[in-house]
């Protein structure tokens, strides 16, 4: 259990035990049924498509029934009965119908807002809706090379996919991913990111001259301004707050949640805690790059985006992300300000001043 994780003893057997539904309103019920979570809504869904789907595979045998849960697994003890010889595992399983299922992910991030001045204040729970279903034959029925190791089985599991009539339902079922205390995981990536800093700070670093004299350098010398803005997870939420977004009464967890990542360096032991923001709007959005036309035309498709999401330079987040608006656009954006050409509020220009001297994104 991680330090921003939510304790609330019951919440992934209460998730477990709901039943699906198109709207997840059963889902919502039964986590709305805890502390601080009666608020929460689904904001956001991933997946779905057959983009996420669980590696680890059942095998079926050929009644339907389930011979063991994962298929590597399985296969590793097949092949130590068979004294390590993948030919002969191969040859023996490939014969007896046996079959793998697949689990498909539709993922869906619930928010619970606890308002406040700190955009981060708020609780997210990630829960996996997964749909499972006979899926393929064990093993694909050719090998450029016979199998020779546990990898090249488990490489030639998945053979060829049975007919939609034979994709008999498994199960379908949600189950509890994460629940994160927002607040928490960015107070602690903060933290993390000002050791990391400290460490920097102290550094010296000696360079040689072209005349080939030296000097020692500090980190700063070298990055000036490294330390001038809090962590980038930190930023997003203020750039939120302070600009016209933020302003505008919206709240940052009503439109874009976040995916997460806590790694720690195997080498160094160093931990890095970081996010990704997810949009939570649902309808398509034009790409707009650089090149999108003069300034006033550009600057009138980003306007359409923040008409779109209903958020006032809602445009700017989405370039923080890249995907929809590139990061050129901003750079223009910013000139036509400085140069008379558009006007932007004076909060929303500092932030976009800002990115340009120290840009950052996702």
């Amino acid at each position: 259990m991680n330090e921003y994780s939510l304790t609330l003893p019951g919440l992934e057997e209460s998730i477990a035990k709901s039943r699906p539904d198109l709207w997840h309103s059963h889902l919502v019920q039964a986590v709305a049924r805890f502390p601080g979570l009666e608020a929460a809504t689904v904001r956001a869904t991933r997946g779905g498509d057959g983009s996420i789907y669980m590696q680890r595979r059942k095998v079926m045998r050929a009644d339907g029934s389930v011979e063991h849960d994962n298929h590597a697994a399985w296969l590793a003890e097949q092949l130590r009965a068979d004294d390590g010889d993948a030919k002969a595992t191969y040859e023996r399983l490939s014969q007896q119908g046996y079959r793998l299922s697949r689990c498909d992910i539709t993922r869906l991030h619930l928010a619970c807002d606890r308002g406040g001045a700190d955009q981060a204040d708020f609780l997210q729970v990630d829960v996996d809706l997964c749909d499972e279903r006979v899926h393929c034959a064990l093993f694909r029925s050719y090998f450029f090379d016979e199998p020779r190791t546990l990898q090249d089985l488990v490489d030639a599991a998945e053979g060829e996919p049975v007919g939609e009539e034979q994709r008999t339902l498994i199960s379908v079922h949600y189950q509890l991913s994460r629940a994160v205390d927002v607040a928490k995981f960015v107070d602690l990536a903060e933290q993390l990111e000002e050791q990391q800093r400290a460490k920097l700070r102290a550094r010296r670093y000696e360079v040689t001259r072209g005349d080939g004299t030296k000097e020692t350098r500090t980190h700063a010398d070298i990055d000036p301004g490294f330390d001038r803005f809090p962590s980038k997870t930190r930023r997003l939420f203020d750039d939120w707050s302070t600009s016209s977004a933020g302003r505008s009464g919206a709240r940052l967890c009503e439109h874009w949640l976040l995916q997460f990542s806590d790694w720690t360096d195997p080498s160094s032991g160093t931990r890095y805690l970081s996010v990704v923001p997810l949009w939570a709007f649902s309808k398509k959005l034009a790409e707009v790059n650089a090149r999108s036309g003069d300034v006033y035309g550009l600057f009138s498709k980003l306007q359409t985006i923040d008409r779109r999401v209903e958020v006032p330079f809602g445009w700017y987040f989405y370039m923080l992300h890249g995907n929809r608006v590139h990061d050129g656009a901003g750079k223009r954006v910013l000139e036509a300000a400085e140069g008379g050409l558009i006007v932007l509020p004076e909060h929303d220009y500092r932030v976009l001043r800002n990115w340009a001297d120290r840009s950052y994104g996702f």
